[in-house]
């Protein structure tokens, strides 16, 4: 069902707002919370329609399961910035979310969603007076615009139109379960071994203060975290054991220059091992697996360009 809620509802009562601002810009501070309210439907809808993307073999699904964990990084962004002002984030009922049942009428919901809670956050911003809020929630803007964007894009063209492939096609062919439990096998140690350099290296510059860099590399190691946790479900799903050979090899540095090189190098031997194992599947054959590892691959391609970019300027 379409959000209805204009932003003057979703303010939480003059009390409660007085309760938690203390000294703080108490107008302000009910502007951040009510856009925290309304950022709870689009996150959990998203989660559920990624997933049913992904369980399809959508090529699309690892995309909008990315999307999914950036608004949750934006939502502690947020919360960030109203613990600041003395606020916290308030109660809230449960509501009715709009679930799809096939890729189109998924992103016409999400996109239903997602321009209601723009109108929220505009709301909020123009209610808002502190500028460490202003700009969070500018940031914020620009972010749901942009996704606003892909899903309408892919509405208009007709992109988002891949036959849904349910549950009865999960399984591969005969003779597909075997290659796709070896591909996942053949990434899977390298990608959780990045995990935890990358991780590491959070924990080391969150120690010599640098607290931006540090959550930097911590929201690395969670994109690559997720990654895994997919090609994991694939390969269990398949009836498949993960293997025990060729897990925690990190190399740490205490700057940032180093970390980054060792970065690359980690997504790298990722890239090498996702193409090998790509080369493996058919996608006549294993549909879903061929998608996922795919879609791992390409997602990894742009973290490394991203990091070489860096290492470059």
């Amino acid at each position: 069902m379409a959000r209805t809620e204009s932003y003057e509802k979703l303010r939480p009562p003059d009390e409660e707002i007085r309760m938690t601002a203390s000294n703080a810009d108490a107008q302000t501070v009910s502007a951040l919370q009510s856009v925290l309210v309304a950022m709870i439907d689009p996150i959990d809808q998203l989660f559920f329609h990624s997933r049913m993307l992904r369980a399809w073999g959508h090529n699309q699904g690892m995309a909008r399961n990315m999307e999914w964990i950036f608004k949750m990084q934006r939502t502690k962004e947020l919360v960030g910035v109203l613990a600041g002002l003395g606020g916290v984030p308030t109660s809230r009922p449960a509501r009715t979310l709009d679930i799809g049942a096939d890729p189109r009428s998924i992103y016409q919901a999400d996109a239903a969603q997602t321009r209601w809670f723009l109108e929220v956050v505009e709301g909020a911003h123009a209610q808002s007076s502190d500028e460490a809020a202003r700009a969070v929630l500018e940031d914020i803007l620009g972010k749901e615009w942009a996704d606003l964007a892909v899903l309408e894009q892919a509405l208009e063209d007709g992109s988002v139109d891949e036959e849904p492939r349910n549950a009865k096609f999960l399984l591969p062919k005969p003779g597909g379960a075997e290659a796709a439990i070896k591909a996942a096998n053949m990434a899977l140690a390298t990608m959780t071994s990045a995990v935890s350099q990358i991780f590491f290296h959070s924990l080391i510059f969150d120690g010599q203060g640098r607290k931006e860099l540090a959550e930097r590399e911590l929201n690395g190691a969670l994109s690559m975290m997720y990654r895994s946790e997919a090609l994991l479900e694939r390969l269990l799903d398949l009836g498949g054991i993960p293997s025990a050979e060729g897990h925690g090899a990190i190399t740490l540095h205490k700057d940032e220059q180093g970390a980054d090189a060792a970065a690359c190098a980690a997504h790298d031997t990722a890239i090498s091992a996702l193409e090998s194992g790509l080369a493996l599947l058919d996608g006549r054959i294993d549909p879903m697996s061929h998608s996922l590892v795919d879609g791992i691959l390409r997602a990894e391609r742009d973290d490394r360009a991203v990091i070489a970019a860096r290492l470059a300027a």
